[in-house]
């Protein structure tokens, strides 16, 4: 299949569009069931290796045949960058505070960066540092983070926050590669079960180090907080997650990245939209700087007649 950018800047967009929609219904699940976030993520990434891989092996198992190599590939990416990840991004909230949180975890489009460069010999160019640098600063603001009150992180809330990045940067890099050749529902089939896979170790691990009144496995407890986390895993998870693994056949993992900061000033106008808060006038000003940001190379690279 021939790439097609445009294609992927719309897949990405609609994917990091997607995606904001999962923070507030975690956050809900949470406060309003008390549900541990380890056992959000456990369940949730398991339902979609389910749903994935189930529907797979009824409607296409033939897509599943892609080889020893790339499962082991697809294992380890599972292990790191959904497993792990989630892990990870649960602790630095729990350390820096959600928004901290967030200004971290949108590093990660840098790492892919950098990776891309080390590992496929995609070039940098000066108008994607210019970009990142636009929507990390973007981000920043579209969280508040220049508030006294959020500001806070310690060396390790910094360095758990970073390692997120990182984790979710496998993803990215290894996702680019596999692209042309793997369907995106497989890959998503190996890398949640192995991510889930993940969790339930740690769980398991947290039960014996921590112990409850109510194993980290089996904590949710009502049908109702089933059907939520159920609807959030099957809904804007696993479509945000397939979205933004298809765009990666049309466009590099540095753009695509890039393009899912997006998420930032969507998750906050839903929060606006549902719980009444109001934008501050930074805030707007921020999500400005994303949207310039995330149409900056393509601008560029229509005026220079190159790619991007």
């Amino acid at each position: 299949m021939q790439p097609q950018p445009h294609t992927g800047y719309t897949l990405s967009a609609l994917a990091a569009v997607v995606w904001a929609s999962t923070a507030p219904g975690l956050a809900y699940l949470m406060t309003q069931y008390a549900t541990p976030g380890l056992t959000l993520a456990l369940w949730r990434d398991l339902l979609i290796a389910l749903v994935c891989g189930g529907g797979l092996l009824a409607f296409r198992p033939s897509l599943l045949h892609i080889g020893r190599r790339a499962v082991g590939h697809l294992a380890l990416t599972g292990m790191v960058s959904i497993g792990i990840y989630h892990a990870l991004w649960l602790w630095s909230v729990t350390l820096n505070g959600a928004a901290i949180a967030v200004v971290l975890i949108y590093t990660y489009p840098a790492f892919v960066t950098l990776g891309a460069w080390a590992l496929f010999r995609e070039p940098i160019k000066k108008v994607h540092l210019a970009a990142l640098a636009l929507a990390l600063a973007g981000c920043a603001l579209v969280v508040r983070a220049y508030d006294p009150a959020i500001l806070r992180i310690s060396w390790l809330g910094a360095m758990v926050g970073l390692l997120t990045a990182l984790t979710h940067t496998v993803y990215v890099l290894v996702g680019q590669r596999n692209a042309p050749s793997i369907s995106p529902w497989a890959t998503l089939a190996y890398t949640m079960t192995f991510g889930s896979l993940t969790l339930l170790a740690l769980a398991l691990a947290a039960d014996q180090l921590a112990p409850m009144t109510r194993s980290y496995i089996w904590a949710i407890e009502t049908p109702a907080a089933w059907a939520i986390l159920a609807i959030i895993a099957i809904g804007p998870t696993l479509g945000g997650y397939a979205l933004f693994t298809l765009s990666l056949r049309h466009i590099p993992g540095k753009v695509a990245g890039l393009i899912s900061v997006i998420e930032a000033p969507v998750a906050t106008l839903i929060a606006v939209t549902l719980l009444g808060e109001r934008l501050e006038a930074l805030q707007i000003a921020g999500m400005g700087m994303i949207l310039v940001a995330v149409v900056l190379p393509r601008l560029v690279a229509q005026i220079e007649g190159a790619p991007q």
